[in-house]
């Protein structure tokens, strides 16, 4: 059993709580909870901050993902942020919430034929954040969390091709969640913001375009747009494995649903880009 590592934290420590924090997020980001029929959706990029900064964003992900038909098992790709583990980390453990246990979807982690490896989650709060958005539509659904140290283009091809045949082999429906946020700017970071903007416009500008590449698929160009730009995003393996596995099964269609930064919640010499697109 994998217990939660920033409960309290990144958002509240009971059931109770956590609920109505959620509410709240769905309350202030798309504006409803109540499922409306939409278009399946196949992969979502999704932030990972504290609930107050970033959970209106993600929700309007998870809206999205209730909206197109609940799957049976969510596959959660994160950054690893603590350096711990192997450089992809694929758990075989159940994940705890405040919500309740969330079950390994066992079957699907070993059809994707890599070792398992738990170290790499003990403390890693990407891939647990997302869990309780899903949770709070259906407690039963299943999944397979996977870190990613190695976040290079060629890896997250790899991976992407190893979690798609998986999905082919089990026949799971299945929703693939990448777990980003965007850029990291200002004191707090140590990337300064140029004079005539503020904190959340400058996270703006070196995020969009790089936004405007995946939205019509191109990784090379995101990947070259990061670069060129200085986008801080820390997720931008998980994103490009999810685009690959998307692509293999089916996706043709993406769209940005929400785009914020920690600026507009608290204005100050530091933001934090966070995004929720949708691949159908």
């Amino acid at each position: 059993m994998r217990y939660p590592a920033v409960a309290g934290m990144f958002y509240p420590g009971s059931e109770k709580d956590l609920t109505r924090e959620l509410k709240s997020c769905f309350k202030k980001g798309p504006g409803r909870m109540d499922r409306e029929e939409s278009k399946k959706v196949i992969g979502l990029v999704s932030p990972h901050a504290g609930y107050t900064y970033s959970g209106p964003t993600a929700a309007y992900g998870f809206l999205a993902m209730a909206d197109g038909g609940l799957p049976e098992t969510v596959i959660v790709l994160g950054p690893n942020h603590h350096g711990l583990g192997e450089p992809i980390g694929v758990s075989f453990d159940d994940f705890a919430t405040p919500i309740g246990v969330m079950r390994n979807d066992r079957e699907l982690a070993e059809a994707m034929d890599i070792p398992p490896d738990e170290l790499s989650h003990v403390s890693e709060h990407s891939m647990e954040v997302q869990l309780p958005f899903v949770q709070f539509f259906d407690k039963g659904i299943r999944q397979v969390c996977i870190s990613m140290m190695d976040q290079s283009l060629q890896t997250a091809r790899w991976l992407g091709d190893r979690i798609s045949r998986a999905i082919r082999m089990t026949g799971r429906d299945t929703l693939i969640v990448a777990s980003s946020d965007f850029t990291h700017c200002g004191r707090n970071y140590g990337y300064p913001v140029p004079g005539g903007m503020n904190a959340g416009e400058f996270a703006r500008s070196r995020d969009l375009p790089v936004i405007e590449k995946l939205l019509k698929f191109d990784l090379e160009g995101a990947h070259a747009e990061k670069r060129r730009l200085g986008t801080t995003a820390c997720g931008v393996g998980p994103i490009s494995a999810m685009y690959e596995a998307a692509k293999y099964l089916g996706a043709k269609e993406a769209r940005l649903l929400n785009y914020s930064t920690s600026y507009d919640v608290s204005p100050s010499s530091s933001a934090v880009g966070y995004a929720s697109m949708a691949l159908y």
